[in-house]
């Protein structure tokens, strides 16, 4: 058994710590054949509907901003559509557990915040504005600041008390 967190298309419905035994488990929760979406330099795989473009799907704005936060050389390209599941990594093809950390930052936390790091040379983060009560408007936060500000080696969102 795998546990993962389905990431609805609609922003309304929350997100969902899921137990997936097999692939229909999967092809039930994304609703159609999976295809699955690597998050370069990060232990995460993102499951999606391999056809959900085809029968065009609403972006799953949630999904892609997570997307984009943790794999900053895709921002504003492609994006992701339908419902999603993120997982940890592969490992010897099979898949394994959503990292605890993710899941605990996604389904326990309640206050976010926009952190920079100015260079790899220094292990000082930054706070930049106000803690939010939402983690996709702190990655929104986060991503606006990426699009407009090159000197920031690094950009992540973190619970704060």
């Amino acid at each position: 058994m795998v546990t993962g967190i389905v990431i609805p298309h609609e922003t309304h419905l929350a997100l969902q710590k899921v137990e997936f035994q097999n692939l229909t488990d999967y092809q039930t929760a994304v609703g159609g054949y999976i295809e699955t979406v690597k998050m370069n330099g990060h232990p995460l795989v993102i499951v999606a509907d391999e056809d959900g473009k085809v029968k065009q799907l609403p972006i799953n704005r949630r999904a892609t901003c997570l997307w984009w936060l943790l794999n900053p050389s895709g921002l504003g390209g492609d994006f992701l559509v339908g419902d999603v599941v993120i997982l940890g990594a592969r490992r010897h093809g099979d898949m394994n557990d959503v990292p605890a950390e993710l899941a605990e930052l996604l389904l326990e936390s309640t206050r976010f915040q926009v952190q920079v790091r100015l260079s790899r040379g220094f292990d000082t983060w930054v706070p930049i504005g106000e803690p939010v009560d939402d983690f996709f408007e702190a990655t929104i936060r986060a991503l606006k600041l990426m699009e407009v500000w090159s000197p920031p080696e690094e950009v992540k969102v973190i619970a704060v008390k």
